[in-house]
């Protein structure tokens, strides 16, 4: 696709306004795609008292960047400068899709005789600011602005889909391999799929979007949102397994001692973060994964799911997988519920596997190092999940009896996806 200066000037006047002009793919970095909703008087200065730049005309699409509550900086190839802030309205982008067999154009100016600024091709996932008189939209496709006649365009179809890529799937700003590479997606990521032209799906996860290749994506399988209490059993023979889970953290004081407990004795862990400590102590969260440790997802407040709509569920468990990706550029692959609350509602907007336990040691309850060591001695068989919180001093205490313990009765430790295997 040729490299557009968009933004047409004076849509409403089909190009009869002699100041017409474009805005370029530099300037739309600086700021947003916003739309004059009355004409406007365009200054040198953040001021009525100023030299006027110019005029600007009711429906154009601008680059606009805040300067205070009363003025906004506009930007165009041929005319910049202040207008009054109550002359344009912010824009909600959506997303479209090229229906049209065999693409389309991308026009410089809305109607079909204008020059072309390039060639879209079927299935080409679009973001679409606004309209134009006479039936065509606005529109965005990697660094380029134009229009795009609406009849065109339809709503894409959004499918849940997992990355399955060892190394990681790269970014791409636009459907090729020569696109501008944005970022990479983690192995398991889950996203959601909006589009695939040419070998190529556009995806979202989060705050990453961008083109990848299809063939790195998979279907999300069902059992990643089913509950476990405890894990496979071995053959017989085998060493018996026993997974330590540590839920609430992490704590900057508590959960690095537990790490140095449990590298002491070469135990590896799954840690179940709530989303708010995650963010508030980065450099924790990554000591637990450059250790060798599973995070998991523990929601972002605590909040007891089923009593949450399932906006609210996904917002909770949404926010903490960003906060340990921005830790550790990883996300994490299962969830806890707080207090165990779960049900099919919850489940259904969560992909994860929801990990439950077979011991609950009440070290957030009794608070008693000696104890915690008791509870397990009295349930403990291979399989099994033991539950704990590495917020508690007295947690860190116990920790290495329960290892000891353990050890010694010939279990291994290990996450929990290794025991679920």
């Amino acid at each position: 696709m040729k490299k557009l200066l968009p933004l047409a000037l004076f849509w409403a006047f089909f190009c009869s306004i002699a100041m017409a002009g474009h805005v370029s793919a530099n300037e739309v970095s600086k700021g947003t795609i916003q739309q004059v909703t009355m004409d406007a008087t365009v200054y040198v200065e953040a001021s009525t008292e100023s030299n006027v730049s110019g005029h600007v005309k009711q429906g154009n699409f601008v680059v606009a960047t805040p300067f205070n509550e009363e003025w906004v900086y506009i930007q165009m190839s041929q005319l910049e400068g202040y207008v009054a802030a109550t002359t344009l309205v912010e824009l909600t982008p959506e997303k479209a899709v090229v229906a049209k067999k065999g693409g389309t154009n991308l026009m410089k100016y809305p109607s079909p005789s204008a020059q072309k600024g390039g060639q879209l091709y079927e299935s080409s996932l679009l973001v679409v600011y606004g309209t134009a008189p006479g039936g065509w939209s606005y529109v965005q496709y990697g660094h380029d602005y134009g229009y795009v006649a609406t009849n065109m365009l339809k709503k894409p179809t959004v499918t849940k889909k997992q990355v399955n890529a060892p190394i990681g799937a790269v970014i791409h700003l636009t459907a090729s391999p020569s696109g501008e590479v944005l970022g990479k997606l983690a192995d398991k990521t889950i996203v959601q799929q909006y589009t695939i032209v040419a070998g190529w799906a556009y995806v979202e996860a989060c705050e990453q979007k961008g083109y990848i290749m299809a063939s790195e994506l998979t279907d999300v399988k069902l059992i990643d949102n089913k509950v476990f209490n405890k894990g496979v059993s071995v053959a017989k023979g085998a060493k018996k397994r026993v997974a330590l889970t540590f839920d609430d953290g992490p704590d900057a004081k508590v959960t690095p001692q537990i790490l140095r407990i449990l590298k002491k004795y070469n135990v590896k862990a799954t840690f179940f973060m709530v989303g708010k400590n995650a963010a508030n102590n980065p450099k924790t969260v990554e000591q637990v994964y450059t250790e060798g440790h599973e995070i998991g997802n523990h929601t972002w407040n605590h909040p007891k799911l089923t009593n949450l709509a399932k906006a609210g569920v996904k917002e909770e468990v949404d926010r903490t997988s960003n906060a340990i990706y921005k830790a550790i550029g990883q996300y994490p692959t299962v969830f806890r519920p707080p207090y165990g609350a779960t049900s099919d509602q919850v489940r259904s907007v969560i992909t994860m596997p929801s990990i439950l336990w077979s011991i609950d040691t009440l070290d957030w309850k009794h608070r008693n190092a000696d104890k915690i060591l008791t509870y397990v001695k009295a349930s403990v068989n291979d399989g099994s999940i033991i539950l704990m919180h590495d917020i508690h001093q007295t947690t860190a205490d116990g920790l290495e009896n329960v290892i000891l313990y353990l050890q010694k009765q010939g279990y291994e430790c290990v996450t929990v996806s290794e025991i679920l295997q």
